[in-house]
């Protein structure tokens, strides 16, 4: 790779493809979600992103709908759910064998509930999958202790699969189906793009990272060190990812 990464995105933009988490990398990270906000400004250069590159897309693991709620940019392809969703002309497509998890997914939320109001926190039902958020908890170590200690178990026993996050728990069925495929999926539909980058700030990035050219890690106090090790560049926080959004329409 050059001594600059990005050029080798920047100079092509017809075919190149700029592929983008949302929260704690578009979105600073907030108590609760539903307080996320994508700046102005941010949004702003990504419609000029739209108009300069043949792709621009956020991954998220947000539901797809939502993540489009935060990124109201026309242009902009959504896949959420870490990938188990698409949006697709403003209709949610579900990756092949989720349906058939939706009931085990309904019963694993309903015996998790009480030993996540025990650790002070919550559950975010996004269909697909669902998620303990325990930012808020009085204690967030000893919220992470009690779920590992009780609720990952139940969750187990239904056959999801579980993985922790930012301060939070995440559970949904065991399919090859995740932020990479996401991306391959997105870039399937644009057979003209030869490179690609993508930037995250999470665990689940790694995912991501795997099948792009250009590996974009966004620095805070919670990046996990794996994701840093792994990144062709850093940023410091999102102000840090918009000033390099920017400096791609060069």
């Amino acid at each position: 790779m050059s001594a600059d990464p990005l050029q080798r995105i920047r100079t092509v933009p017809a075919s190149s493809a700029i592929l983008l988490d949302v929260d704690g990398t578009l979105a600073p990270i907030v108590a609760h979600p539903d307080l996320s906000a994508v700046p102005p400004e941010t949004l702003a250069v990504i419609a000029a992103l739209v108009e300069r590159y043949v792709l621009v897309g956020c991954v998220s693991g947000r539901r797809a709908l939502d993540a489009a709620r935060l990124v109201p940019v026309p242009g902009v392809h959504f896949a959420g759910n870490h990938g188990l969703e698409l949006l697709v002309d403003g209709e949610v497509q579900l990756a092949g064998g989720v349906e058939e998890w939706l009931p085990d997914l309904r019963t694993a939320t309903a015996a998790i509930e009480p030993i996540v109001a025990e650790a002070g926190g919550w559950i975010e039902d996004k269909g697909a999958s669902l998620t303990v958020h325990f930012r808020e908890a009085p204690d967030p170590t000893a919220a992470r202790a009690l779920l590992e200690l009780r609720a990952i178990p139940l969750l187990n026993a239904v056959g999801l699969v579980s993985r922790w996050g930012r301060m939070s728990l995440e559970a949904r069925p065991p399919l090859p189906v995740d932020k990479g495929s996401a991306i391959e999926e997105l870039l399937l539909g644009r057979p003209g793009v030869h490179r690609s980058l993508y930037a995250g700030d999470d665990r689940t990035d790694l995912d991501g990272f795997a099948v792009v050219d250009v590996k974009v890690a966004v620095r805070s106090d919670e990046t996990p060190e794996e994701l840093l090790e792994a990144a062709d560049v850093i940023v410091e926080g999102t102000e840090g990812l918009v000033a390099l959004l920017a400096s791609l329409l060069d």
